[in-house]
């Protein structure tokens, strides 16, 4: 492919002996992975699946190299069996341990692969904050949470100040995958390569240098920051860190999982002896494009200044209490299972602006929220009319299901909008594919009416 030639200059004189590979990988086909989302489905079942001829990452338990075309028709996709992801992208989460019960910040999540990935690890337990500063942007993350059943996420469209002032010392995990430079991309997206320039990669450092002094106060003391690009500019990456570490001495880099460190190369030493315990994904060291990784754990409790304490929350004025909740709460009794009942004491019970009501993590909000939880459905005449986003993310608490297994003629029946035959009970249903739930249904006498989403369908 043609690169840039102050590109290849730069990447020459960065990569030295290695370059000849580097540029030879830059010829070859982008390979194309996915990861299994195990909230719904298991790695041994996407193994099974023969004809997506898949190759299991050395990296990431639940990542793999695919080979099929169409990949967004398949049902696994539709039911959030699988996200669609770029393995050095996966490496970034790989990188650090995350155990079920922390509060995880993403601050730069669109399109959802790192929030989706973390919350996977979660388990359920747990709340991950999802942020998309850009409007459009954060509608597909707000899908793609929804896609994968997420149900301890709350999607919010703020900037990283808005954030830096509705938090302190609150997350166990921040992710910055800051917008960048794209250098990392250029294989598999021709824009990268036309769009770059040195000036593009110094107001990149510029803006990455402020989301994170926006957001370092968020970690909590003893929590870990998680800093990645898809550049290799040393401007983005350690030198950026650098002059952040000497502006925080209360944050050091700290080793990643060793798994990643063994498919990735050094950061750069000439920046500091400590950035070698930065990654650097390159394509002719492992499948995948481009990925610069960083993990900085946060050593003492933060000391707030007027700048960064965050405001004090305004008294709350009273309310009168809210008539369509009872009926809110007689839906989710008639149609989930007492475990599915337990779950849902986890959240709140709240009506958004959108007129839905939704079963909300408890944890403050900044005022740019896009989705403060599980849409639950609105009340309409009396009665609650389910939301798509019920069924996926609480479909294997329901007490009525409809199982559709590979093969089933009626899995692109649901798909394509169409009504189906079952002999499930009348009521509500969850529609599976396989152990995934994909949607749901409301059956009566035999036939289950379709209420898969007409933008979603086939």
């Amino acid at each position: 492919m043609k690169l840039p030639i102050e590109f290849e200059n730069r990447m020459r004189e960065l990569l030295r002996d290695d370059f000849p590979a580097f540029l030879s990988a830059m010829d070859t086909e982008n390979v194309r992975a996915l990861r299994v989302n195990t909230l719904k489905y298991k790695t041994e079942e996407l193994e099974a699946e023969e004809e997506l001829c898949c190759q299991k990452l050395s990296f990431c338990d639940e990542g793999y190299i695919f080979n099929y075309d169409h990949i967004g028709s398949h049902p696994l996709h539709h039911s959030g069996a699988i996200y669609v992801q770029e393995p050095a992208a996966m490496a970034a989460v790989a990188s650090v341990e995350i155990k079920p019960g922390m509060k995880i910040l993403d601050l730069c999540a669109a399109p959802g692969g790192k929030s989706t990935q973390a919350a996977a690890l979660l388990l359920g337990e747990g709340i991950i904050v999802s942020n998309e500063i850009d409007r459009k942007r954060c509608s597909i993350l707000a899908q793609n949470i929804e896609r994968m059943g997420i149900r301890n996420a709350v999607v919010t469209n703020a900037s990283s100040a808005e954030i830096g002032e509705t938090y302190n010392d609150e997350f166990d995990l921040v992710i910055v995958d800051a917008p960048c430079s794209g250098e990392g991309m250029m294989r598999k997206n021709p824009l990268a390569v036309s769009e770059w320039s040195t000036d593009n990669i110094r107001m990149c450092a510029e803006r990455q240098s402020e989301i994170l002094g926006n957001v370092a106060h968020t970690v909590k003391d003893g929590g870990r920051l998680l800093y990645s690009t898809c550049t290799f500019a040393p401007e983005e990456n350690e030198m950026l860190l650098s002059s952040f570490l000497s502006e925080n001495p209360d944050f050091h880099l700290i080793p990643v999982k060793d798994a990643v460190s063994a498919s990735t190369a050094d950061g750069l030493s000439q920046y500091g002896e400590e950035m070698k315990l930065c990654r650097r994904f390159y394509p002719h060291v492992s499948m995948g494009e481009g990925q610069f990784i960083a993990l900085l754990q946060r050593d003492c409790p933060f000391i707030p200044t007027e700048k960064s304490e965050k405001k004090k929350d305004k008294k709350e004025k009273s309310q009168k209490p809210d008539p369509n909740l009872s009926i809110v709460r007689d839906f989710l009794a008639e149609v989930l299972t007492e475990d599915g009942l337990l779950e849902t004491e986890k959240y709140e019970i709240k009506c958004f602006d959108d007129g839905n009501y939704y079963l909300s993590p408890k944890i403050a909000m900044p005022r740019s929220i896009k989705c403060p939880g599980v849409a639950i459905g609105t009340v309409q005449k009396g009665r609650l009319v389910p939301h798509h986003n019920f069924f996926t993310a609480y479909g294997e608490f329901f007490k009525r299901k409809i199982v559709l297994a590979k093969g089933d003629e009626r899995v692109e029946k649901y798909l394509h909008g169409e009504s189906i035959n079952t002999d499930c009970a009348n009521g509500f249903a969850a529609v599976f594919y396989c152990t995934a739930s994909m949607g749901g249904a409301k059956v009566t006498s035999g036939e289950a009416k379709n209420y898969y989403p007409k933008g979603l369908r086939k």
